[in-house]
């Protein structure tokens, strides 16, 4: 049998030990190896900076790759995603970021060598991508107080789990909520709101959940609307992302729907745990079964 060629989008920078010396080569020899040993071609390019994954995993299909991975955190899998949609070419995820929640979410094994085996063995399938105007997200977007600490959490040195909870109970204090218009189908709420989780997907990361009925397949986006209130409030309301996930909880709202528009002065916002910011109104979509994910079989 002919061997595939596989492109391999590496983020060196990536996750909790992202940053330590030699991280960049350790992870390519990780990848080449597996790759050889299953009798396939490696094809791996690293990213220098941000924003490059995109070009890398075009780069790949140009040269013929039947397989991209993405060998990073939900940014990197969202950067190498945008050059996949619309063709033929599967994504395969070897989680190595701060959360993973898309690969969490998909059951994407965290050991690398198992994610691996899943990337080159798994099940291929379709799989929703979200949009805000025109920035595709695949895992979750969020505008407000999860958005403002991924700005925060951007410009950290400590990445992982420890700097994701430090960045968020440093601003949970300070934080205030802004004013909101939002329109989910044909309801709309209006008011200052604390946070509006919009998920294609389930799973933050790190074992958070904003909304165990999220589901890539079904062509809609779920919607968890959090009110402003006081920390202590938001600290409370914040248990249900880990226990019980679908009780209810003062001052938290779910909602669904094929299209949902935000409108505020100005809106902090993530897509896939990137940072943006806009003012005006923020259109969100679904495109259904857009990509081709391999999954575990």
């Amino acid at each position: 049998m002919k061997p595939t060629r596989i492109g391999v989008v590496i983020n060196p920078v990536s996750g909790r030990h992202g940053r330590r010396p030699g991280e960049a080569d350790r992870r390519r020899r990780v990848v080449e190896r597996a790759i050889t040993v299953a009798g396939h071609v490696a094809d791996v390019r690293v990213t220098t900076g941000a924003g490059q994954g995109r070009a890398l995993a075009a780069a790949c299909i140009a040269d013929g790759c039947a397989l991209v991975i993405a060998m990073g955190g939900d940014g990197t899998v969202n950067e190498v995603a945008q050059a996949l949609v619309g063709t033929d070419v599967p994504l395969a995820i070897v989680p190595c970021g701060s959360g993973d929640g898309l690969a969490l979410g998909l059951g994407v094994p965290s050991n690398w060598h198992d994610a691996l085996r899943v990337a080159m063995t798994g099940t291929p399938s379709r799989m929703d991508v979200g949009y805000a105007n025109d920035r595709l997200f695949l895992n979750l977007a969020g505008i407000g107080f999860d958005a403002a600490v991924a700005h925060r959490f951007a410009r950290r040195g400590t990445r992982g789990l420890v700097g994701y909870v430090q960045s968020t109970l440093s601003l949970v204090w300070t934080y205030r909520a802004s004013h909101y218009v939002l329109q989910c189908g044909d309801q709309r709420r209006e008011g200052r709101m604390f946070l509006l989780g919009i998920a294609n997907a389930a799973v933050y990361g790190n074992g958070a959940v904003l909304s165990r009925d999220a589901d890539v397949r079904d062509g809609l986006l779920d919607v968890a609307v959090v009110r402003a209130g006081s920390p202590l409030s938001q600290i409370w309301r914040a248990r249900r992302l880990f226990w019980r996930h679908r009780a209810p909880a003062d001052g938290v709202e779910r909602l669904r729907a094929e299209t949902v528009t935000v409108t505020g002065d100005h809106m902090v916002y993530h897509l896939d745990g990137e940072p943006c910011e806009t003012s005006g109104t923020l259109a969100f979509r679904v495109a259904p079964l857009a990509l081709d994910v391999i999954t575990p079989a």
